[in-house]
């Protein structure tokens, strides 16, 4: 079989005039012999589902006033995580810095020579993980529906208005993947040759680095216990663990990290406690500690995890690597299938763990 393929691909291009290919022509058909029997590519793809609208509106194309701006997105998440982590843009896979810490140098005078201090220098590392995109769609999948007008009349699929729109919507939900699966609760996972991975695995998010950190006694943890649900037992609950932080770190910390409702929560018990209002506090400073220009954050990517964690801004670090690749696609047609990839390392991390401080909840 494998000769009988190679001898009729290379007589097909000889008989069409390009005896030139016929060696190229034969090996191709030869190869076919080790594609899988019965394999389902469409089967494999990100198949457009218009199944709804076919229902509602028919299997047909009628041209109308219908445009991208009748197309409602469902609720997106952009990354606001990733904005308190500064950026480093490297072309390593793995962060590197060294601490310094000085012994006492200080000491009362005497003529005699009394030498003391000395230095202690620690490897710093945070890695970065290869992140993908992998896109494979038919367009032609709307053409006979309400949504036709995002079809085209030329053969290059990938000029077509959908894979515009569609491409800029998926850097947008890579966005919400990130915020919402990834940069807090990321657990790396392992990685099946051929199988996509699951949400929640691309990545070593914060609340796992946190956790490892305590496991390590690395963690500067703050034992309070459970978190309070009451509004101002719980701003009672944060300032107890502020004010159990050594007041040099503190002087150091820009923003508490907590999850949005714990955020809202935090607002009420301040205006409870200690009986301000809109009136006289503006929105900048009912989500501050009382006596520190210390405001809590709420991150989305938190949501359900009652973790309280703060540190120094230069204490956190972003890596970027391939950043001009997570801005857009390398889109590709074969035959009437239109495949777009983008691929790009990121990683979020702390670089002295002792400096990172966190309530003792959800330790596992």
């Amino acid at each position: 079989m494998l000769v009988i393929s190679f001898i009729l691909g290379a007589m097909l291009a000889i008989g069409i005039g390009i005896p030139e290919q016929a060696l190229y022509a034969g090996v191709a058909a030869t190869a076919l012999n080790f594609v899988p029997k019965g394999l389902n590519l469409r089967g494999q793809l990100n198949i457009i589902t218009a199944t709804d609208v076919v229902t509602e509106w028919g299997a047909l194309y009628r041209k109308q006033d219908q445009s991208t701006k009748d197309i409602i997105n469902k609720l997106m998440q952009r990354s606001v995580t990733e904005g308190y982590f500064p950026v480093r843009l490297t072309t390593n896979t793995i962060m590197e810095k060294v601490s310094a810490e000085f012994a006492r140098v200080l000491q009362r005078f005497q003529k005699a020579y009394t030498p003391i201090g000395g230095v202690t220098f620690k490897p710093l590392k945070i890695p970065l993980y290869k992140l993908k995109i992998d896109l494979a769609e038919y367009p032609d999948e709307l053409e006979e529906t309400w949504l036709g007008f995002l079809s085209g009349e030329g053969l290059d699929r990938k000029a077509w208005p959908f894979m515009k729109w569609f491409l800029m919507n998926a850097l947008i939900q890579a966005e919400k993947d990130l915020e919402l699966s990834e940069i807090y609760f990321g657990v790396p996972g392992s990685i099946t040759n051929g199988t996509a991975t699951d949400a929640g695995t691309s990545l070593k998010g914060i609340k796992k680095q946190i956790n490892e950190l305590n496991t390590a006694s690395k963690l500067d943890k703050k034992v309070l216990g459970a978190v309070p649900t009451d509004a101002v037992e719980f701003v009672e609950y944060v300032e107890e663990m502020w004010g159990m932080t050594d007041r040099l770190l503190r002087n150091e910390v820009d923003f508490i990290f907590v999850n949005e409702d714990n955020h809202d929560l935090f607002r009420d018990g301040m205006r409870e406690k200690y009986n301000t209002q809109y009136a006289q506090v503006d929105e900048s400073k009912i989500t501050k500690l009382r006596n520190d220009n210390v405001k809590l954050v709420g991150l989305p990517s938190m949501h359900g995890s009652n973790k309280i964690w703060f540190t120094p801004s230069w204490n956190r670090q972003a890596g970027f690597k391939r950043t001009t690749n997570a801005g857009g696609f390398q889109v590709e047609n074969v035959d009437r299938l239109v495949k777009a990839y983008t691929d790009y390392s990121k990683g979020f991390g702390f670089w002295i763990g002792e400096y990172v401080v966190s309530n003792d909840v959800e330790l596992t």
